[in-house]
């Protein structure tokens, strides 16, 4: 027996199971299909209360730190003439003859001390330096 399925067949075939898969769609249909847009209107997340995703130490990202960067800029200005400082996000960059020599930072969870990031020196401080720290600190660079 040598039988093939003509063009008929397998459309009618195809159309039934196209017809079956709506069916069940229809029945099956998701909870939320008929709330889109009113859910995400009413259910926005209060940002005051929301608990932050990432894990930053106390006190990294904190407004004092910004206000004793702006004291450690204003005593550079006062005493080192020579030197511009640019006040950024985090630190400060010292600029001599529109070059950069030195970045400062004032981080309690950073390393005390001094290190090279390329041509620039990273100085780093874990509270507001005194104008004799500031003098040796930058004596080098």
């Amino acid at each position: 027996m040598n039988q093939t399925f003509s063009g008929v067949v397998l459309l009618g075939a195809v159309l039934l199971c196209a017809l079956v898969l709506f069916v069940i769609g229809l029945v099956m249909k998701p909870k939320t299909a008929g709330k889109g847009l009113h859910k995400s209107a009413n259910n926005k997340m209060n940002l005051d209360k929301a608990k932050p995703k990432f894990n930053s130490k106390a006190g990294a990202f904190s407004k004092t730190s910004n206000e004793q960067l702006l004291k450690l800029k204003n005593l550079i200005s006062k005493n080192f003439p020579d030197i511009t400082a640019l006040m950024r996000e985090h630190h400060l960059v010292l600029e001599r003859n529109a070059k950069k020599v030195a970045l400062l930072t004032l981080d309690v969870n950073a390393a005390l001390g001094r290190r090279r990031l390329g041509e620039v020196t990273v100085i780093n401080f874990h509270k507001l330096p005194s104008v004799e720290e500031l003098r040796i600190e930058l004596s080098g660079v």
